[in-house]
Order: C-alpha cells, then sequence, then structure tokens
C-alpha cells in the first residue's frame, strides 16, 4: 500500500533534493540578504595588472606660444600643483629641442623622453612638428611603467590633438573642448589596478 493511499488522498510527487539538510537551509537564507546588498559596496573585480597604479596623473597640452590649451590632472585638490610642474617643464623642453636642433627636424623623433624627476613625479615631454608641446607627469612610485608605454601614450594624444585639428568648428589656438579628447585622456589616467 502507497503512502498516498493510507492517508487517504491523491498521490503527491515528493520534491528531490540532492542537498538537504542544515547547510541548504542556511544558504537560502543568506541568498537573498546578498541580493539586497547595493552593488557599490561589492569590491571592484581584479584587474589582470595588478600593482600597476596610475599611468598618468596629470595631461597637458601647450600651445606653440607656451600657453595652455588643456590640462587635466587626477587629483583635483593638487591642481595647482600640477600647474607649477608643467610651466617649470616648459624650460627643460625648450632646452631639449635647442639641443637636439636639426636632428628633430632630420629623424622625426617627437619624443623628448624624461624631462626631470622629483621626488614624487617624474615628468615627460612630447613636442609636434608645429611646435605644440604634450607634457605628462606619472607618479614615481609606478615602477610598472616602461618608456616604450609612455611613447604609445604619447602617440594616442598626438592622434587625438590631430583629430581635434581636423574638426572644422575648432579655431587652432582655443582650449580644447572635446568630450572624445578628454575620454582619451581619462582612460590614459584611470588605468588604475
Amino acid at each position: 500500500m502507497s503512502s498516498s493511499s493510507r492517508l487517504g488522498g491523491a498521490a503527491r510527487p515528493r520534491a528531490q533534493h540532492r542537498h538537504s539538510g542544515p547547510s541548504t537551509a542556511l544558504a537560502m537564507a543568506t541568498a537573498p540578504a546578498s541580493r539586497d546588498r547595493p552593488a557599490s559596496r561589492d569590491p571592484p573585480p581584479p584587474s589582470r595588472d595588478a600593482g600597476r597604479g596610475k599611468m598618468a596623473v596629470c595631461v597637458a597640452v601647450i600651445a606653440k606660444e607656451n600657453y595652455p590649451l588643456y590640462i587635466r590632472s587626477v587629483p583635483t585638490e593638487n591642481e595647482l600643483k600640477f600647474h607649477y610642474t608643467v610651466h617649470t617643464s616648459l624650460d627643460v623642453v625648450d632646452e631639449k629641442i635647442s639641443a637636439m636642433g636639426k636632428a628633430l627636424v632630420d629623424q622625426r623623433e617627437l619624443y623628448l623622453g624624461l624631462l626631470y624627476p622629483t621626488e614624487d613625479y617624474k615628468v615627460y615631454g612630447y613636442v609636434t612638428n608645429s611646435k605644440v608641446k604634450f607634457v605628462m607627469v606619472v607618479d614615481s612610485s609606478n615602477t610598472a611603467l616602461r618608456d616604450n608605454e609612455i611613447r604609445s601614450m604619447f602617440r594616442k594624444l598626438h592622434n587625438s590633438y590631430t583629430d581635434i585639428m581636423c574638426n572644422p568648428f575648432y579655431n587652432p589656438g582655443d582650449r580644447i573642448h572635446s568630450r572624445a579628447f578628454d575620454n582619451m585622456v581619462n582612460s590614459m589616467m584611470m588605468q588604475v589596478c
């Protein structure tokens, strides 16, 4: 005689659970609580370049006449400090350009390399054929950043600047107000690991 006929009712199928027991009950009790938690409290997933730090903390585009076309820095509370750092680097850029002389024009070497290190930062330079200068300030604690990566970042910056120059609505010499340029600079600055 089956259990359903003993109870006098219709046969009910029994639910078959593989993992029934106290651990399943605990998992079911805690599952809704984890779903109700806001996503902002979850830790960010680890990235593949762990331990690298920020790529750049300040990026500046300086006109031929040495006035800023664009300056962006990540810690906004140190913005004035970065303006000063970029301004003082212009003398070193001019020295390197005059020291290279004809070699700069003949070899088309636009990357100036490390302009000067400070205790907290390293300052790199790049100059275009039209004498527009790019200055990048990098955190000194970032030892994983290599010279060829800095060159690559300057090439991306130069390509984005060229795209702005090709825009018929941009007047050369005006400050740069471009969402695409901002996004590219942000991607260079926010590669935090």
